[in-house]
């Protein structure tokens, strides 16, 4: 389309009439419209029979604004240092079923990791039988859902009880049940508790009423949904990066050596070489194509007068392999990273303006805790041949085959193998 078309082009899709920007210059215009300025749209609502009409991603203008700030003090501060044990956790327990010698899939490893995270941290799940039966509801749920009836709402009858939305039905309301009676028992609990469950069901407006239990259960799949296919990916991403590059993966472990045998996981967490090699894998495999802004009656943009209904987009996958801001743009390389800021409309993988991603700062330490937790104890290889391809998955990005790999050796004596 750019070879045709240029920077900038307008097209036709299900979803609507698209402006599709290929350069910074434009995705800067976006991102600096008002959130006035916008509603949700182009694409968004198939989402909703997940999420829910409560969710932070489904909601626009002041309602939107005033969740945000209801929900942002969760994912910041002293609160971030409260979930790295967990993460840590998460990344051993993942480990003990590793051996020299297994193969595994890293995608599907490390969606596993992402969902213990997020069970523990953000739905507040400790004991081992309710993580087994949040796992596989998750797994019927919501990572299966077959993305027909999700995409064309024609297919979205239940047909006496066959088919396979009536499938994704009775799934989605076995998860629910179980989600309606984690969020019962954090009402009841009176001891702090440090999971975002507990922040939520404590937090209020600020006329003082609380949040109901269907928009904390919307939060808490918005979160889930956001947060644990796209962080199992980045994971898989970075190990695939890391293993053809084996310069960059000795200066990460030697970086992570360097804290000592134990670590402290928010030490991790802050380690700089290590979040410049998430920062460049996630620009070079970027889990989304673009973001989007659905104008709500008009804006001006790259000269034009854009009418309400039109929505306007930036190619993140464009913007983030320009050679001139980041040259030799197909070579893995962290250091630019460390050698420079990038403002939100050069690197995007996180979006930007008033829709930023609020669990960026969750992820970016989940991201660094769990890989140096991995690295440092075990050895890989990369079982392929040649260069993966990037494929789609579902509304994300994702390598195909899934990264195989094959476990090595260990790099810590089994005495010391436990968190």
């Amino acid at each position: 389309m750019r070879r045709r078309f240029g920077d900038l082009f307008t097209m036709p899709t299900m979803n609507g009439t698209l402006v599709l920007t290929l350069t910074p210059e434009g995705a800067k215009e976006i991102l600096a419209g008002r959130e006035s300025d916008f509603v949700v749209g182009f694409g968004v609502e198939a989402a909703a029979p997940i999420i829910g009409s409560n969710s932070l991603l489904m909601l626009s203008g002041e309602r939107h604004q005033r969740e945000r700030k209801l929900l942002s003090p969760t994912f910041h501060g002293a609160r971030m240092r409260g979930y790295a044990p967990a993460m840590l956790q998460s990344a051993v327990d993942e480990l003990e079923g590793w051996s020299p010698g297994r193969e595994i899939v890293a995608h599907e490893r490390m969606q596993a990791i992402s969902l213990d995270v997020i069970l523990h941290t953000v739905f507040g799940v400790q004991a081992p039988e309710r993580m087994a039966a949040f796992r596989e509801a998750v797994r019927l749920g919501v990572s299966e859902v077959s993305p027909g009836p999700i995409f064309f709402k024609f297919l979205q009858r239940e047909f006496g009880g066959f088919g396979p939305w009536a499938r994704f039905q009775r799934r989605l309301r076995h998860l629910d049940d179980l989600i309606y009676a984690q969020i019962a028992e954090a009402r009841r609990q009176d001891e702090e508790r440090e999971d975002v469950l507990a922040k939520l069901v404590g937090a209020r407006y600020e006329d003082g009423t609380p949040l109901s239990d269907q928009a904390v259960r919307d939060q808490l799949l918005t979160l889930l949904v956001a947060g644990h296919e796209t962080t199992g990916t980045t994971l898989a991403w970075v190990l695939y990066e890391l293993h053809r590059n084996p310069e960059a993966l000795a200066k990460v472990r030697d970086e992570v050596v360097a804290l000592g045998p134990d670590p402290d996981p928010d030490a991790l967490a802050g380690l700089p070489y290590l979040g410049a090699v998430c920062q460049e894998t996630l620009r070079m495999h970027p889990i989304l194509a673009e973001f989007f802004r659905t104008v709500k009656e008009s804006y001006a943009f790259q000269g034009y007068q854009i009418p309400a209904g039109i929505t306007l987009a930036a190619s993140i996958l464009v913007i983030q392999q320009n050679p001139e801001l980041f040259p030799e743009p197909a070579r893995f390389r962290p250091e630019r990273f460390l050698e420079r800021r990038f403002s939100p409309w050069e690197f995007a993988a996180f979006g930007g303006g008033h829709r930023h991603c609020i669990g960026a700062a969750f992820a970016m330490s989940e991201l660094k805790i769990v890989l140096a937790t991995l690295l440092s104890r075990v050895e890989l290889s990369l079982g392929l041949e040649r260069p993966l391809r990037t494929v789609r998955r579902n509304l994300t990005l994702a390598p195909e085959k899934g990264v195989p790999m094959r476990v090595e050796r260990w790099l810590v004596p089994a005495g010391r193998r436990a968190a």
